[in-house]
């Protein structure tokens, strides 16, 4: 097997490589190639996985360039991280969202849908290159928002991509901690889910140790519950947003009766706007806005990180840096659960996987267009993707996720035809504060702020607002 690291810099990449190569047998003869603009950074992830345990008698070459045809040339598998555009344009964007009084981030809201403008591009030119090179091959995108650039290659070009996200195994530390009190890791769970990326939601039938999970949740979600005690593994601002999230799914199960798939900040505050509305208070605002104008410098903190990273190929690194779970050395452990090893594992034939992935509906999920994309569970081998059966979105939440799945799929007609009027279409469609003056206003503003990082052809559909 020839596996493609598309953006083969970025750090998280070590630890999956890890965990690829103690698979016995999954690449052997085969090739592990970290493609890269950056060659230094791809370098450096290569040198360490050469010098990682499970490289020793894997018989498994590890590459590393800049030449795309050449790296995609045979590919079995093509997985892409990046983050597309600038860190400080993106920055930006996320801030004049919070100004204007909406969310900002990378994935499901209006700053999510300039980077998908960014980001867009690059995945399609990777696809129809697959097109030609290695057609038979999977593209695996990590990078946000998934959903959207799932829908641009999926409905636009002849090549399979799954959009998956590290979210994928929340609910393994999450539902550990709210129903066993345990902050700790837990794979066994069989989960049934349904709905986009950031904002699934967690289906009748789904179990854990032949328990119904709701039943559990029934059980154990009562007055007496109390957060899980946390491990040194997690610094004190990690500490705090796990605290939050666990409350927040407590919280939305007392409400509303269901669990959700995935704790992430976006998703979540689209199910209580008004509140995270109140976090967006003008003091606060202002004070990003006079720190962002201040930072016209380079990315110190992604070079110091670099330079953290690169200083282990000075060390001897022991058992206990490889595999010792602390904030220092997280980006050298193995990530066995993550969502990229399993595809790995799947597509490698070795067995089926149960997995969740940003894919079209194609009649999976009750309710949604075939071209629709959605984030839904699926078994994932070699002979392909088979998902679950019976999935449908909670009732109480199919408006939103509706709305919320047609404006991220409209978004990838739009990179696949450049055309502002789809855009347009793609952007009304986003439902928070649709087509009011403060929505019109947001979207003038941030395809002007985003101009010198898209396609030209876009800044038309400023018109429409």
């Amino acid at each position: 097997m020839k596996a493609v690291f598309f953006g083969g810099g970025a750090h998280r990449y070590l630890g999956i490589g890890r965990s690829a190569l103690e698979v016995p047998g999954l690449l052997a003869g085969g090739e592990l190639h970290l493609y890269d603009l950056n060659v230094p950074r791809a370098k450096v992830v290569g040198r360490l996985l050469a010098r990682c345990p499970e490289h020793v008698g894997a018989d498994c070459r590890v590459t590393w360039g800049d030449d795309l045809d050449r790296a995609l040339d045979g590919a079995d598998v093509v997985f892409v991280v990046l983050m597309a555009g600038s860190r400080r344009n993106h920055g930006l964007c996320e801030l004049v969202c919070r100004e204007h009084g909406f969310l900002g981030s990378d994935q499901l809201s209006p700053s999510g849908a300039m980077l998908a403008l960014k980001g867009g591009p690059v995945l399609l030119d990777v696809a129809q290159r697959m097109e030609r090179l290695c057609p038979q091959a999977w593209l695996v995108d990590f990078a946000n928002p998934v959903a959207v650039l799932s829908a641009a290659v999926n409905n636009h070009t002849r090549v399979r991509c799954l959009g998956v996200c590290g979210g994928f195994t929340n609910h393994q530390w999450d539902l550990t901690r709210i129903l066993y009190g345990r902050d700790e890791q837990w794979s066994d769970y069989h989960i049934r889910c349904a709905g986009v990326n950031h904002l699934s939601f967690i289906l009748r039938g789904s179990t854990h140790r032949g328990r119904d999970l709701y039943e559990l949740a029934a059980e154990r979600l009562g007055a007496d519950w109390a957060p899980a005690p946390l491990s040194d593994r997690w610094n004190e601002g990690t500490k705090a947003n796990i605290g939050r999230a666990m409350a927040t799914l407590r919280s939305l199960w007392q409400r509303f009766g269901w669990l959700v798939f995935s704790t992430e900040g976006d998703g979540l505050d689209h199910l209580d706007i008004e509140r995270s509305h109140q976090r967006l208070d003008p003091v606060t605002v202002s004070a990003q806005r006079a720190r962002h104008a201040a930072d016209t410098g380079p990315d110190t903190g992604r070079a110091e990180a670099d330079r953290r990273f690169a200083a282990w190929l000075d060390r001897e690194l022991t058992t206990a840096d490889w595999d010792t779970a602390r904030p220092e050395t997280l980006d050298l452990l193995r990530c066995d659960e993550d969502i990229m090893v399993k595809v790995l594992r799947a597509l490698g034939g070795g067995e089926e996987l149960a997995i969740a992935t940003s894919f079209p509906s194609r009649g999976a999920v009750a309710g949604f267009k075939d071209r629709t994309v959605l984030e839904y569970s699926q078994t994932l081998s070699a002979a392909g993707l088979r998902p679950d059966a019976a999935l449908e979105v909670p009732d109480v939440f199919q408006g939103l996720i509706g709305a919320l799945a047609g404006h991220q799929t409209l978004l990838g007609d739009a990179i696949a035809t450049r055309d502002p009027r789809v855009l347009a279409h793609a952007l009304y469609s986003y439902p928070v504060q649709q087509d009011t003056a403060a929505a019109k206003a947001l979207w003038r503003e941030l395809l002007a702020l985003a101009a010198p990082e898209i396609a030209p052809e876009y800044q038309a559909a400023r018109e429409w607002f």
